[in-house]
């Protein structure tokens, strides 16, 4: 065999070489790949999608030869000091996967950037301490001829061992783990079976002492699982470091497999997570000025001024409207109301703020959960958790915990939406293509109950927060709503994103703020009287009908924290029962049997990265049995270990988190001067069309991908596609909130007092 030492000029790209195991080697290659220019003065600068595309594709040469790794003589290793590669010696199989791993705007096909990830099985396991080299043929067409590289289940960094790359709180000894899989495309899973007994240790990265951490143990066969997913397609096998309490920052070693990448272990170790979910919805702020660093989205949108000109015409037009579900399409994305404009034409000229639905620019009613979301584990910690002022957004700095900044603008919106009449509207759509024209929605008695829902929970926390100036004026707003409302629209419906709520509940919600802030038994009495827990065997929240989720926490944190005397203890017991029994069917069951370990609830499986977890975070703030409580802090800590690094990608599931984390996805921050996009943003991961095109249809994606999407693990189903709306947006209602719940509830449990 004759050895090519020279490379192929203008080829494909040696990306990286890295060891999976002893007995595979994994190397990454790209044929292409797509910059993407931050160019502030192109039109559209700061939109987000509205603005003009400034990347380009960077050919690297001729691609890889796909057909030649069918010839394993194309690619051989040696080593000087392993007799079993002394000559040039083949793989025995060679397994491939490839990927779009990038998208230049062109219409109507785009350019794309493709890598493409090989596993090469060696016929001898690779010897600890040994170099070796591997030489790429010229019939490869890959620009580096040979490259070097040594094993060490000590040093060899391996995508096998999933770990979640943020870290873990030392105190949390009720789950510290990472799993063992690998996906190696049309090679199908690897068999790790014959580690299963290994021993597991950690390695201090500061100082090289090792500790015991445990052995290999099989967990899960391949099955699907969430939303009916096989996220993994692997056998999983676990490695647990549970009982490990020392701080520092460490890799997972497994001798023959290798280290996982660095993670640490510290007490307020869900800080970032937190921190960087809070400037995520405050990146979604409609209404802000250019000052921050990154630059909000642009225009403010403020009647008037930004852009000059602009107005919002009032109308009776909102999904209680005839029109509305006759009408094809999300009517919010519908520019022109005109016709349903209110006799006179009158203007709003107070409605600015709100978080933006998704990328585009409208604020409709289901966003009303993202208030109760970012409140929620501020008031089960009684302030614990986002006590902080210095998250890094606009407010930050000014005396009041930044958490409830967020909350507060999204408050402030809502109650500056009320028609001629005083009644509070549904929303506001999207812009006019010229930006001088929104419409605002018909107002609802419904919109009324959340307008008191949202101004009671803000002045909750505001009173938590000892700040009763503040407070005293939610308590008035939420006071005044409630009046508005006059009983109306008890039992109508609406989407909260996932799930719905009733007026009723809403009613509920805004009773147990109010009696926690007034102590006025009258407001626990509607309480009493609405709750769904006074029934035996009572669920909190029965998908798409109601949920009660938000008013039974509070008024059972009431109890708790002792904001006031409850009155009524035997229906606190009820709702405590109710809250952990629907916890433990619906969310701890799944992570003891799904291969993930997630226990998100399924009933929101569609988005694979969506986190619903809020019933269980309710459920630990409650629970006095030690062993339920441990039981449900794992099945959190699991879940949120998923969402951080633990799962098919290897990657933390939120743009600007940590060193692996999604940098092109279908969001804000690109034009803007500043690398990748915007913070704190989840995506879909959704992988099912909703039209046709490279902008509708994930499959344009998979499709070009090898080997057919039907066998790749839906844990993968993301795509560097910063166009492609169905696969990577997101909205704050759907992927962000129930995540801010996971990360703020367990940051506060590491958190100072």
């Amino acid at each position: 065999m004759v050895l090519a030492l020279a490379g192929v000029s203008m080829a494909a790209r040696l990306i990286d070489v890295r060891m999976l195991d002893e007995e595979y080697v994994m190397i990454r290659v790209a044929d292409s790949t797509v910059h993407h220019d931050e160019i502030t003065t192109l039109p559209g600068a700061f939109q987000g999608h509205e603005s003009i595309p400034s990347d380009r594709l960077e050919t690297f040469g001729t691609p890889l030869n796909i057909e030649a790794l069918g010839r394993k003589e194309n690619i051989w290793i040696t080593s000087e000091s392993d007799s079993n590669f002394g000559k040039p010696t083949p793989p025995t199989a060679i397994h491939r996967k490839t990927k779009v791993s990038g998208t230049a705007w062109k219409w109507p096909d785009p350019d794309l950037s493709y890598e493409h990830t090989l596993f090469l099985k060696l016929p001898k396991a690779l010897k600890e301490g040994v170099r070796y080299n591997i030489y790429f043929g010229r019939p490869l067409n890959v620009e580096t001829a040979s490259v070097s590289f040594g094993f060490s289940s000590d040093n060899s960094e391996t995508e096998a061992l999933h770990v979640n790359l943020i870290g873990a709180n030392p105190a949390h000894t009720a789950m510290k783990s990472a799993d063992l899989y690998a996906w190696m495309g049309d090679g199908g899973p690897r068999d790790y079976s014959r580690f299963n007994g290994r021993a597991v240790e950690l390695i201090d990265q500061a100082t090289g002492v090792r500790y015991p951490a445990g052995k290999v143990k099989f967990w899960k066969k391949s099955a699907k699982e969430l939303g009916d997913w096989n996220l993994i397609r692997s056998d999983v096998w676990n490695c647990d470091f549970s009982s490990f309490k020392q701080s520092g920052t460490y890799r997972l070693a497994v001798k023959g497999i290798g280290v996982s990448p660095k993670f640490e272990i510290r007490p307020d170790i869900y800080l970032e997570p937190f921190k960087t979910s809070v400037r995520g919805f405050y990146y979604m702020r409609i209404g802000e000025p250019p000052t921050m660093s990154p630059t909000p989205r642009q225009p403010q949108f403020i009647p008037g001024k930004s852009p000059a000109g602009f107005k919002i015409f009032m109308t009776s037009y909102s999904p209680w409207h005839p029109d509305w579900k006759k009408s094809k399409g999300d009517q919010w994305d519908v520019t022109d109301w005109s016709k349903y404009k209110d006799p006179g034409s009158p203007t709003n000229d107070k409605a600015v703020g709100g978080h933006s639905d998704a990328l585009d620019w409208d604020r409709h009613l289901g966003h009303v959960s993202i208030i109760w979301d970012l409140l929620l584990p501020y008031l089960l910690s009684n302030g614990k958790s986002g006590g902080e002022d210095t998250l890094g957004i606009r407010e930050s700095g000014n005396g009041i915990p930044d958490v409830i900044d967020e909350a507060q603008n999204e408050v402030d919106f809502w109650l500056s939406l009320r028609d001629t009449k005083g009644g509070y509207a549904t929303g506001l759509n999207n812009p006019s293509k010229d930006h001088l024209t929104m419409y605002q929605g018909g107002a609802r008695p419904y919109m009324a109950w959340a307008n008191a829902a949202n101004a009671a929970m803000l002045a909750n926390a505001l009173h938590v927060a000892k700040k009763p100036a503040q407070a005293k004026k939610y308590v008035a707003a939420a006071l005044e709503a409630w009046k508005i409302a006059n009983e109306q629209d008890l039992d109508e419906t609406h989407s909260i994103g996932n799930g719905v709520t009733r007026g009723r509940d809403n009613k509920m919600l805004a009773a147990a703020c109010l009696f926690a802030v007034t102590g006025d038994k009258k407001f626990e009495d509607v309480v009493s009287a609405e709750s769904v827990a006074n029934a035996p065997g009572a669920m909190i929240e029965v998908v798409e009908k109601y949920n009660q989720q938000w008013g039974t926490a509070v008024y059972l944190m009431t109890q708790k924290h002792r904001w006031r005397k409850i009155s009524n203890p035997t229906l606190a017991k009820s709702m405590a029962a109710s809250i952990t029994n629907e916890a433990l069917a619906k969310h701890v069951a799944n992570s003891e049997k799904w291969p993930s370990r997630r226990s998100t609830d399924n009933a929101f499986g569609w988005f694979q990265a969506i986190i619903d977890v809020d019933k269980v975070v309710i459920a630990h703030a409650v629970a006095k049995d030690n062993k339920t409580k441990e039981t449900m802090l794992k099945a959190l800590i699991l879940e949120s270990d998923y969402s951080l690094g633990r799962n098919p990608m290897n990657i933390v599931h939120m743009t600007g988190l940590g060193s692996r984390c999604p940098d092109q996805i279908y969001t804000s921050g690109r034009n803007d001067g500043v690398p990748g996009v915007h913070p704190g943003h989840t995506p879909y991961m959704n992988s099912e069309n909703w039209g046709q095109g490279f902008m509708a249809d994930p499959r344009y994606y998979a499709s070009r991908g090898y080997p057919k999407w039907e066998e790749w693990p839906q844990g993968e189903a993301l795509w560097r596609a910063p166009y492609c709306y169905s696969n990577n947006e997101f909205t704050p209602q759907q992927a962000m909130r129930g995540k801010h719940v996971l990360y703020a509830y367990l940051h506060s449990l590491g958190a100072k007092p």
